[in-house]
């Protein structure tokens, strides 16, 4: 294999940075479409209306806010919580917040699905829905077994524009790719390309071209955690080279046709994109949209139910499950009885929920 000199990729591709300016803000707010941002806040609060209260319910004991025990014992001593329902609350806003993380990620792949801005929108490869469908009816074990041979699996929304074909993998945040996701989704590219590019021929006679992109729904280019970049230097070592360094940063292309592309669009850029694949530029307010969609969307949705009765009816349940769990003093070896206090042995017993199954 060819060794390819990346030396400098990672400067240009983060070089870009964002300030803040009220007056570009109110600039793009007046190109925002009210009928666009209502329809993406039904679409958001009905989502919500059926997800948020399962997200908060789901959990019932003290075992299904388990956390990693050694983490939970360090901030518990940095933060005082000695007091049980002070613990209680912390728990679950911790595993509130990480189940709200997923579910907003989920919900923000259907609000893809109200763009582009005008033309054919956004939607799951008709290839991957072929290629799910095939799985019915396998086992579990013969699902993973098949999962390993996937050409689509990385590939979560198309579209078609001109005589171009978008392929996009979203991720919520800019740091939800890790080491194990980068390799996946590299080779991925690297070996499925020219299938993915075979397909959309057969199917779309009049494409000539293939972008594949990394976007990530929120952050900046300098605030990622480097694994979208780390992606595109692999595949310099995989048929593809960068296509114009200086007035393209970060965008490579196939070596021999030139009809594949490949690059990553963070937060302002990945929705300019999502609202106009063909020309961002002129969609550069849909982030707007969609932030405004959301804020509505909660509104409305925090409306329908009394979720306030539900978190509250959890903290109680972690309090009573938290105390229960107190080790009787009279039970404990003398030194450990002389030499830990009352708050250590609570901090002590509340980690090792991390370890059992039952009885927490």
């Amino acid at each position: 294999m060819t060794s390819v000199n990346s030396t400098g990729f990672y400067k240009a591709v983060k070089s870009r940075r964002y300030a803040y300016d009220s007056e570009q803000v109110a600039r793009l707010l007046v190109q925002v479409d009210e009928g666009r941002v209502d329809a993406l806040a039904q679409a958001l609060s009905a989502y919500i209306r059926a997800n948020l209260p399962a997200t908060i319910n789901r959990r019932s004991g003290l075992g299904d806010y388990r956390t990693n025990p050694y983490v939970l014992v360090a901030s518990a001593t940095l933060m005082g919580l000695s007091d049980p329902k002070k613990f209680a609350d912390f728990l679950f806003n911790n595993k509130l917040y990480m189940g709200l993380e997923t579910s907003f990620g989920k919900s923000i792949e259907a609000v893809v699905g109200q763009y582009p801005v005008s033309g054919a929108k956004w939607q799951d490869p008709p290839e991957k829905v072929a290629e799910s469908a095939a799985l019915a009816g396998l086992s579990q074990e013969e699902k993973a077994r098949r999962r390993t041979v996937s050409v689509w699996r990385e590939v979560d929304k198309s579209c078609v524009a001109g005589n171009r074909r978008y392929l996009v993998g979203v991720k919520s945040g800019p740091n939800d790719i890790n080491d194990t996701q980068v390799e996946a989704m590299k080779e991925a590219i690297a070996n499925h390309h020219a299938a993915w590019m075979q397909e959309t021929r057969r199917n779309h006679p009049s494409v000539t071209e293939l972008d594949i992109v990394l976007g990530i729904t929120y952050g900046t280019d300098s605030t990622t955690n480097n694994k979208e970049n780390q992606i595109l230097v692999k595949l310099l070592e995989h048929g593809f080279e960068e296509e114009d360094r200086e007035r393209k940063p970060g965008v490579l292309i196939e070596s021999q046709a030139k009809r594949v592309r490949v690059y990553r669009r963070v937060g302002q850029e990945f929705w300019s994109f999502i609202g106009n694949p063909a020309n961002p530029a002129n969609s550069a307010f849909v982030y707007l949209e969609v932030l405004l969609a959301l804020a509505r969307a909660l509104s409305q949705g925090m409306k329908t139910g009394s979720l306030e009765e539900s978190v509250n009816r959890k903290i109680v349940q972690l309090t009573q499950s938290l105390q229960k769990l107190m080790l009787p003093p009279q039970s404990l070896p003398d030194w450990i009885r002389n030499s830990f206090s009352t708050d250590e042995l609570f901090w002590l017993t509340t980690a090792m929920t991390a370890f059992f199954d039952e009885g927490i």
